[in-house]
């Protein structure tokens, strides 16, 4: 009995977790205005009812996206985590691992999709928050902070430094990808990030 009821709720978990796969490419594919629970479960290949089953409504439908698109950031931000040698290390080291992101559509989709549907869904807002951008910047935090903050005593000004460097890479990646500024201005990428690598490690070193 218990044998049988444990298949049937991983037959359950997979049949989610697979909708849930297509239901993010339908999230970060082109689009002209948000994605409707309808138009959702069209292009899932599945009713309406069926995708309420599964996550309770819309709003269950894009937290869940959001869910999936921070799992598959886990290994990134355990190597973004890093602690490294000096500051300009951890920064060129962290402009590298950026860089990946930059050079596909998918990373600036996925923020995209949060961004919008955060700013309509306080629930979703807090969901994006959660799973991440606090991670993310905690695992800058955590890659800042023995070149920073070595003795633990300055906490405030690492998670200053890790905002004021996560900040002008996610706009710099949403500017060349979904604002089409790879068109309209090209930025080299990989300057801008050897030059944002230089004033930290020079503008937020503490004198000797």
């Amino acid at each position: 009995m218990a044998a049988t009821a444990a298949r049937a709720e991983r037959g359950v978990s997979d049949r989610k977790t697979e909708l849930l796969h297509i239901l993010a490419r339908t999230a970060v594919a082109d689009r002209s205005a948000p994605v409707s629970l309808r138009q959702f479960a069209i292009r899932a290949g599945v009713s309406e009812p069926t995708l309420r089953h599964y996550f309770n409504d819309r709003q269950g439908v894009v937290i869940a996206i959001i869910a999936l698109f921070a799992d598959g950031a886990r290994d990134w931000l355990v190597r973004c985590a890093q602690p490294q040698a000096s500051l300009e290390a951890a920064v060129s080291g962290y402009g590298d691992m950026a860089l990946e992101g930059a050079d596909t559509d998918q990373f600036a989709q996925a923020h995209a999709f949060a961004l919008v549907e955060s700013i309509h869904d306080p629930l979703v807002a807090r969901a994006y928050l959660d799973t991440i951008v606090e991670p993310s910047l905690k695992a800058i935090e955590a890659r800042l902070a023995p070149s920073l903050d070595p003795e633990g005593a300055r906490g405030d000004a690492v998670r200053h430094a890790a905002l004021a460097l996560y900040a002008p890479v996610l706009i710099a990646v949403l500017h060349q990808r979904l604002l089409k500024g790879a068109e309209a201005r090209p930025l080299d990428m990989g300057a801008f990030f050897s030059d944002l690598a230089q004033l930290f490690a020079h503008g937020l070193k503490q004198p000797d």
